[in-house]
């Protein structure tokens, strides 16, 4: 699931890859995976899996 839509990855990818494939905007989103926010420094080494759920935010800068 990528935010609440079902969606299906050919082979092994990472939340890297996976975030050009969907043609973010990678400076300017957060990641979270099953509940748990990912550091982007982890977007290179985190597989996507058969059941997570991902959903990508923008990040949005203030005070």
């Amino acid at each position: 699931m990528i935010n609440g839509v079902a969606e299906t990855l050919e082979g092994h990818v990472t939340i890297s890859e996976l975030l050009i494939l969907k043609q973010l905007p990678i400076n300017a989103i957060a990641v979270v995976v099953n509940d748990e926010v990912l550091p982007r420094s982890r977007w290179n080494h985190v597989m996507c899996q058969h059941d997570d759920s991902i959903c990508v935010f923008s990040a949005v800068a203030g005070g």
